[in-house]
C-alpha cells in the first residue's frame, strides 16, 4: 500500500541532508566591525550600542546578533581585528628588550586612549563566562610578544630556570593597568624604567 504523500515527505525530510546556510558576508563583517570601532572611537564604549552600530554599518540588528551575541563579544572581536602586532624586540639583552616593548606600549596609549572600554569588559567578564573567557583570549594574545622576550631571555640564561615566567609576566603589566585604569597615574618612559628596576 502506498504511503500517505505527508508521511513520506516526512521521511524524506528526515533522511535528506540539510541544505547548508548562507555563508556570512566578509564585507559585511569587515563594515559592523569598523563601525564598532569608529564609535568608540569617538564616544568610548558609553556612545556605544547595536543599533548606533547597525545605522552606521548599514545593517539590520538581527544581522549583528546572528555574529555576535552581546555588545562585550562585538566589542573584543572588533578590538582583535584591529589591533596591529606587536613586533618583538631583540637587542640580545632582556632589560633594553622590555624597555623598546613598553616604549611601544606607552605610544599605543598616547595613540589610541579607549580608556574605558577595558574597565566595561572587565566588569562585564565577572558576570557572562562567555565575555571572561574571550577576555582572557584577548589578553594572553596580546601579551604573547611579552612572553616570546622572556622565553628568549631563558634561552640565553638571563632568567634562571626556577622563576616562573608567568609570575613575571603579571609582575611586569600589573603596575601598568594599575595606573591606567586606577589611579590614573603617569605612564611613561621614566616609570617604565623604575620598574624594570624593581622587577629584574
Amino acid at each position: 500500500m502506498t504511503p500517505p504523500i505527508a508521511t513520506a515527505n516526512a521521511d524524506i525530510g528526515e533522511h535528506a541532508p540539510r541544505r547548508p546556510g548562507r555563508p556570512r558576508d566578509a564585507r559585511c563583517d569587515h563594515a559592523i566591525l569598523q563601525a564598532t570601532l569608529d564609535i568608540l572611537g569617538q564616544g568610548g564604549i558609553a556612545g556605544l550600542s547595536i543599533d548606533a552600530v547597525a545605522a552606521r554599518a548599514g545593517v539590520g540588528k538581527a544581522t549583528i546578533y546572528r555574529r555576535w551575541t552581546t555588545k562585550e563579544a562585538l566589542v573584543l572581536e572588533a578590538l582583535r581585528s584591529d589591533t596591529a602586532p606587536i613586533e618583538v624586540p631583540d637587542t640580545g639583552s632582556l632589560r633594553r628588550d622590555l624597555e623598546v616593548y613598553f616604549d611601544g606600549i606607552i605610544e599605543r596609549f598616547a595613540a589610541n586612549d579607549g580608556s574605558d572600554v577595558l574597565p566595561h569588559l572587565i566588569e562585564a567578564a565577572c558576570y557572562d563566562p562567555e565575555v571572561r573567557i574571550s577576555l582572557d583570549q584577548y589578553i594572553k594574545q596580546r601579551q604573547e610578544p611579552l612572553r616570546a622576550i622572556l622565553r628568549r631571555a631563558a634561552q640565553r640564561g638571563d632568567i634562571a630556570a626556577e622563576v616562573d615566567r608567568n609570575v613575571m609576566v603579571e609582575a611586569l603589566v600589573g603596575p601598568v593597568i594599575y595606573r591606567r585604569l586606577l589611579t590614573g597615574g603617569r605612564i611613561d618612559k621614566a616609570f617604565v624604567r623604575k620598574l624594570l628596576d624593581i622587577v629584574l
